[in-house]
């Protein structure tokens, strides 16, 4: 991923250029912009990543994140906040925001480098093998798109498997219905959130047991989470 074109949005300008200075030591490619109004200006088409800062004038970057989320060019690109912003509460607000990850102020330039290579491993990075996933008696075989229980085949649909794929695939990451629209019925239109509520019920009545592994925290969005404790 050395070839990687990053966008920096912060409003401090001596952290953009460390940021600038140092990703391209590390071999990206990397702009910088002052405020979300400035990187609006910007053909956002033209980079794979984008580090944001949330506090930022007119436009948070929670805003921006947003924004980018319901570009359909943009929408799959990673995104990363920075920000001195460091309650549970405000994670939960920038992952409903579409980030990828959250790093709080301050941090080292190393540990920046280290996310932004592990998004893109998971992003970028194709698989050598099916992802396969299994707690307890419960598996996800994606080469055949079925879960089971027991080994008996629990009957998803197309949505209900690819909803419980995507939360399976980013456990403890939370997807507000937006996100889960956007991602699972794509450029549908026609879809109100409610549907996912629908789709998750049925999710949850068919893994019997399991269900309270897929959690709602409310006024955010779903997540799974395979804990016991």
């Amino acid at each position: 991923m050395k070839d990687l074109k990053i966008l920096v949005v912060d409003d401090e300008e001596d952290l953009c250029e460390i940021l600038q200075f140092n990703l391209k030591k590390e071999g990206f490619n990397v702009d910088v912009a002052y405020s979300s109004e400035q990187a609006l200006k910007l053909d956002l088409r033209n980079y794979d990543f984008f580090l944001l800062d949330i506090m930022m004038g007119e436009i948070s970057g929670l805003e921006l994140a947003k924004i980018i989320r319901r570009n359909p060019d943009l929408k799959e690109k990673p995104i990363l906040f920075i920000t001195a912003k460091t309650s549970e509460a405000d994670k939960l607000i920038g992952f409903s925001a579409g980030a990828d990850d959250y790093v709080a102020k301050p941090f080292s330039v190393k540990e920046i480098i280290a996310r932004i290579h592990v998004i893109c491993k998971r992003v970028f990075v194709p698989s050598e093998k099916n992802e396969n996933f299994e707690f307890e008696n419960l598996k996800l075989i994606s080469e055949a798109k079925k879960v089971t229980i027991d080994d008996v085949d629990i009957g998803l649909t197309k949505t209900e498997y690819e909803i419980l794929l995507l939360l399976l695939d980013h456990q403890g990451r939370i997807y507000s219905r937006e996100e889960i629209m956007s991602i699972v019925w794509k450029d549908d239109i026609h879809i109100g959130d409610r549907t996912v509520d629908v789709n998750v019920r049925r999710i949850r009545k068919k893994i019997g047991e399991y269900h309270k592994l897929l959690k709602t925290k409310s006024g955010y969005g779903y997540y799974f989470e395979p804990q016991t404790s």
